[in-house]
């Protein structure tokens, strides 16, 4: 019967639009909650019978549904804050939760964080935020996400490096190429001042955490006038050389075992320069004594001084490399970078020459030197870089990345269930899941100090708000209206 049909309709009209009223009164109660996306209602009509009409039939709606509640993902405004841990994600992208106790993981857009009582960085409600790993000597993430222990966090020592991937001591300096010639004997185990023309230190880190102050003397040598072998009418090797340095790598001899005080020179090398003062190669070297012989009678003379003698750079890391006894103990093998060397021959050479030691006219000059490594430290605090780097500060007095956190999106985010204190949880119709890095597959970059706002605007919420209101109350009147005709008609029969 129409009637009844209608009072169907209205009925459905006026359920559909008292739960939108939930919907709208759902995102104004929200307006104020962090990472908060507003819902939108989708409505359906209900089809009901077939009326004739002439030869054929139409199909006749009977009344309306809520076909989907779906999520307005786009970006709410940015509300910067004073804690660290405060995070904001710019662009497409959740935080990555998993709760320690259920090992589920959901997702959110809140980044109000703190620190569970375990010192890992966590949500309100405890759900731990994932991050992945971070090569402290390559920089870059590895492993699989887990969770981020910040408090608390205990960072071993870390040993000054080989000089592979960059690690170990830089140094870049000028040395003037007027520099008078050195050319007194070296006594490795006693460097004195006179023995070179300028050095500079910079501390170096055992494998305990121990400090030592590793210092690089570096002495000009006199040119060597080519001579050619009258025999076969070559140059002599060795000879026919300028602009050439040699370098010491020295520390006081308490770090070594020996008599405190001293300089000792664990090894060398050897630096050549081009004639505009372009480094072509750095070497490295050991001193070995050096034999007496015999006098004509046969009796042993005594050992000349220990010179320096060149030695293959390491062909792994590129850089020359020196073994150090800390302590009189197994030895310790530190990189010392000096600059990448160009080939003046090859035009192509696509090194300057000039990123480490030079040889220019003027002042001795360092531009920069360090090292790496560690003395063991416990974390302090936090500073994150938009692409979810967590870098911690250590009492110690250095800052490391800790960890990368992770970003996860979906294809379709607005079939997300939500469950509740902010979380999200992936469903069927959410689509693939990729998970990854800020800034990269389309996943945004992260904002530390920040706090994404609610996407609610409240004028907008006001409006839907009252044509709901509209719509809820045209509703109630069909039905109304509808009871009032069913009613004439039954007064008809009687």
């Amino acid at each position: 019967m129409a009637l009844l049909g209608s009072l169907n309709t209205g009925a459905s009209g006026v359920k559909t639009h008292g739960k939108t009223m939930q919907v709208v009164g759902n995102n104004i109660a929200n307006v104020n909650t962090f990472g908060f996306k507003r819902n939108n209602v989708a409505f359906e009509d209900l089809m009901g019978n077939a009326w004739p009409q002439g030869a054929s039939f139409t199909e006749a709606s009977n009344g309306v549904k809520i076909g989907a509640v779906e999520m307005d993902y786009s970006q709410g405004a940015f509300e910067s804050t004073a804690l660290t841990t405060d995070m904001a994600i710019a662009g497409g992208g959740f935080f990555t939760v998993v709760s320690p106790s259920t090992n589920k993981e959901s997702y959110t857009r809140n980044g109000q964080f703190s620190y569970d009582k375990e010192g890992f960085l966590s949500t309100l409600r405890g759900g731990r935020i994932q991050a992945l790993k971070v090569d402290r000597i390559t920089g870059e993430s590895k492993g699989i996400p887990g969770a981020l222990q910040i408090l608390g966090l205990v960072d071993a020592p870390q040993p000054t490096g080989t000089g592979i991937k960059g690690t170990g001591m830089k140094l870049a300096a000028n040395l003037d190429a007027n520099a008078s010639v050195k050319d007194v004997p070296v006594d490795p185990t006693n460097v004195t001042d006179n023995m070179y023309n300028f050095a500079t230190s910079t501390t170096v880190y055992d494998a305990l955490g121990n400090t030592h102050a590793a210092t690089v003397a570096m002495r000009k040598r006199p040119d060597l006038p080519e001579q050619i072998d009258p025999g076969t009418g070559q140059p002599i090797a060795g000879t026919g050389v300028s602009n050439q340095w040699e370098y010491y790598v020295m520390f006081d001899g308490a770090s070594l075992g020996q008599i405190p005080g001293t300089m000792v020179a664990v090894g060398g090398g050897f630096m050549q320069f081009t004639d505009d003062g372009k480094l072509i190669a750095a070497t490295g070297g050991s001193f070995e004594a050096q034999p007496g012989g015999v006098d004509p009678d046969g009796n042993p003379l005594p050992g000349g001084p220990p010179r320096l003698i060149p030695q293959p750079v390491d062909p792994d890391t590129g850089v020359p490399q020196f073994a150090i006894p800390f302590g009189g103990g197994a030895p310790l093998v530190i990189g010392i970078n000096l600059g990448e060397g160009f080939n003046p021959d090859d035009p192509t050479d696509p090194r300057s020459g000039l990123d480490g030691i030079t040889q220019f006219a003027g002042s001795y000059n360092v531009l920069r030197t360090s090292a790496d490594g560690n003395p063991a430290g416990t974390l302090e605090s936090i500073f994150l870089e938009d692409n979810g780097t967590v870098n911690g500060m250590f009492d110690a007095g250095y800052t490391r990345s800790i960890g990368r956190l992770v970003l996860t999106k979906f294809d379709n985010p607005g079939k997300l269930a939500q469950v509740g204190e902010n979380m999200l949880v992936e469903t069927l119709g959410s689509g693939k899941k990729v998970t990854g890095e800020a800034g990269t597959a389309g996943l945004g970059e992260i904002r530390s100090k920040s706090l994404e706002q609610s996407n609610v605007d409240l004028s907008q919420e006001f409006v839907k708000m009252v044509e709901t209101q509209r719509a809820f109350q045209a509703s109630a009147k069909t039905v109304t209206t509808s009871d009032e005709m069913i009613q004439d008609l039954i007064n008809m029969k009687r």
